[in-house]
């Protein structure tokens, strides 16, 4: 666990009942801001791990270049951008189609928090009383934004791996940009071997109670209890 300038984090990564981990994460300062990333490499395409692995570092890189130059918001646009277009060339100079999500989050010393998404893993921030995440770029959850499921069917949807959105597939992809304040909540991130096994007032429960080093361990443990398939990588962050 990392404590720096006020905020606490911790990062873990669990390959889970998977033959490799194709997650990658990163935790850590950058240009006086905390950067956080999550990425999991689609297990269905090949080199899925160079894939999130990839969009991990150039993440970081791009940060390091552009924040204090230009606002968070513009450098992830760019880092996603770029992530995507090397996955991309990657994949036509080796005939391959690996792919991966990425969500990141840059969060300034006061607590401004910039989160962009690709896929489906996701970023929380959790009060006591309230959760708030990110909106998967899959399938399922088109049909949930239907109302044809509710979030508790999802979980179980047979269809619930199918992204509609990944880095590496096309020149250029849509980027989805939040922004928000974590002052005074947790901030949450996760690959999907989380969040599709286990329920929401689960997650919330288990940050808010503990230490992050201790709420990545338990969170680890409880998608392992709910049978999760998965990689499951999860960040915890909090002041």
């Amino acid at each position: 666990m990392r404590s720096e300038s006020g905020l606490r984090y911790a990062a873990m990564s669990d390959q889970g009942r998977r033959e490799r981990n194709e997650d990658a994460y990163f935790a850590g300062e950058v240009a006086g801001y905390h950067v956080f990333a999550v990425a999991d490499g689609l297990g269905g395409h090949a080199s899925g791990d160079v894939a999130s692995r990839m969009a991990v570092a150039i993440l970081e890189e791009t940060a390091g270049e552009g924040l204090g130059e230009a606002k968070p918001a513009a450098v992830l646009e760019r880092a996603f951008q770029h992530a995507n277009f090397a996955v991309y060339t990657y994949n036509r100079d080796n005939h391959l189609n690996a792919a991966t999500t990425l969500s990141a989050a840059i969060v300034s010393e006061s607590g401004r928090c910039w989160i962009g998404t690709v896929g489906d893993s996701r970023t929380y921030i959790i009060t006591p009383s309230s959760v708030w995440h990110t909106r998967d770029q899959s399938y399922v959850q088109d049909l949930v934004d239907a109302g044809v499921l509710s979030p508790a069917e999802a979980i179980f949807h047979p269809k619930k791996n199918i992204l509609t959105r990944a880095l590496g597939l096309e020149v250029r992809v849509q980027v989805d940009l939040d922004e928000r304040n974590i002052a005074g909540s947790v901030l949450v991130m996760s690959s999907d071997g989380l969040h599709d096994y286990v329920p929401e007032s689960v997650i919330q429960g288990i940050a808010i109670a503990d230490d992050p080093g201790t709420a990545c361990r338990r969170l680890i443990d409880a998608a392992k209890n709910a049978a999760s398939t998965d990689n499951i990588t999860v960040i915890v962050a909090r002041e």
